[in-house]
């Protein structure tokens, strides 16, 4: 089942925003310490705070896994300012969408146990690396999505967004738009499916790439994932921003080029059900209405 052994040590990471999260928290601190795991520490990552112009936070977590207590987001933070990359994480989802958990408010009690006993797999899944030469530090991988957009609501972008593999570089395509999302399989329930992006199997790999209400009819490409993704913006409509799984923005010039490509850090998630994947398609069915049984 999992790689790692019985857990012994874990670091928690909260969000202190969601009034369900101390309730759920005092739970899990309680049944972790009657088990003899050591809780190495508490984070609340709605206070980790990023700026424009200077590195980002990074949060050294100690111990065997991460337990996440909220919603997605709290998840997605907990994964860019991890200083350790590879370090699993176990998601008990408190929101809306839960997309990410590992387990829920519902279930997490079971779930624990099962966690104790070295009853649990971990999942590794595809995340995207950033690259902007001109900020002066390196970004984190993200496991959704990059969005690449006008910095001027109700203004469009002519972004250029070029695809390049195996030394070949070639334009997919550039028409006014509100910008495009460059996604990953994980991402593919996100964002990017609100935008009219094909939801991607998370047992496979591959780049999404989705127009943002573009002025002209363009398709959702999903790409192979040893290709490079390279944006760029034309001067003749509004300066471009991104935004790093929907935690992380910066602004840029026009000609500033952002190259996103496949990491080599995967995310690991802790899960208790071996079939995760059919099970977060089913989910994207079931929030618009599409299961009947």
């Amino acid at each position: 089942m999992n790689t790692i052994g019985i857990i012994k040590k874990v670091s928690i990471a909260i969000s202190q925003k969601d009034p369900s999260v101390l309730e759920v928290l005092r739970e899990v601190e309680h049944f972790l310490t009657s088990k003899g795991v050591q809780i190495k520490g508490k984070v609340d990552m709605s206070q980790i705070k990023s700026s424009k112009n200077d590195k980002l936070p990074s949060i050294d977590f100690e111990g065997d896994i991460i337990i996440s207590v909220g919603g997605d987001g709290t998840v997605l933070r907990t994964l860019l300012y991890s200083s350790d990359k590879e370090m699993p994480v176990l998601s008990i989802g408190l929101g809306e969408l839960n997309f990410i958990s590992s387990t829920d408010k519902q279930r997490f009690r079971e779930d624990l146990e099962k966690l104790v006993r070295g009853r649990f797999y971990i999942r590794r899944e595809m995340r995207l690396d950033t690259f902007v030469p001109g900020i002066g530090y390196d970004l984190p991988p993200v496991l959704n999505e990059v969005v690449y957009h006008s910095s001027n609501i109700g203004k469009t972008l002519l972004p250029k967004i070029y695809v390049e593999i195996g030394g070949y570089r070639t334009l997919l395509w550039s028409v006014k738009s509100d910008g495009v999302l460059v996604s990953t399989p994980i991402g593919s329930t996100a964002y990017s499916f609100a935008a009219g992006g094909s939801v991607i199997d998370t047992d496979l790999e591959a780049i999404l790439v989705t127009p943002l209400v573009p002025t002209t009819k363009i398709p959702s490409y999903v790409i192979n994932p040893d290709a490079e993704v390279h944006l760029t913006a034309d001067k003749s409509r509004s300066k471009p921003t991104i935004i790093l799984d929907g935690q992380i923005t910066i602004n840029l010039d026009w000609e500033e080029e952002v190259v996103i490509r496949r990491s080599p850090y995967y995310a690991y998630i802790v899960t208790f059900d071996k079939d995760v994947n059919l099970r977060r398609m089913k989910r994207v069915a079931e929030r618009y209405g599409g299961v009947r049984e």
